[in-house]
């Protein structure tokens, strides 16, 4: 529930923004001319556009050595599940018979996140004596208000999951 009431907050303050940026533009053009208005835009949309050049990359955590990287099958371990967002850990593992053997993984966020960033720091997975994989997942969930980091709440995840359910 938090998490989606912090979405709608920043929401409501993006459009606010928007509404300011507006007026703002209509009285500079009014008082200064057309020109310092279309300045003020352009400056706008430069700051807002320079934040977001940068694609999504999943920093992946690889457990074998590079030459037996060849993957059969994935899995996804639910990390956190809240209202409108899940925290996902996806694990790559190949077989070599009867036996799973974890390759990589990565961490990702999916759903709803406006206005919180999940940063992975460090991801480990072992299998287990029962052909299980236990994980273990630490990172930071930033909380944000108009892109300025508010809070850094860190977060540990512990678990089992199991390749036989996929």
């Amino acid at each position: 529930m938090l998490y989606l009431l912090w979405g709608l907050l920043n929401l409501f303050l993006f459009v606010y923004f928007i509404a300011i940026c507006f007026k703002a533009t209509k009285l500079l053009r009014e008082k200064l001319g057309m020109l310092a208005a279309m300045v003020f835009v352009l400056g706008l949309l430069s700051f807002t556009t320079s934040s977001n050049n940068k694609p999504t990359e999943f920093k992946t955590w690889k457990f074998v050595s590079a030459d037996s990287i060849n993957t059969n099958s994935f899995l996804i371990a639910e990390l956190n599940n809240n209202l409108i967002s899940k925290y996902e850990l996806e694990v790559s593992y190949k077989k070599e018979g009867q036996i799973n053997i974890p390759v990589s993984a990565y961490s990702s966020t999916t759903g709803f996140i406006c206005g919180t960033n999940w940063k992975p720091h460090f991801i480990n997975v072992q299998k287990t004596i029962t052909n299980k994989f236990q994980y273990t997942v630490t990172g930071i969930v930033e909380w944000k208000l108009l892109g300025f980091t508010v809070y850094l709440q860190q977060k540990f995840y512990k678990g089992f999951v199991s390749p036989t359910n996929y």
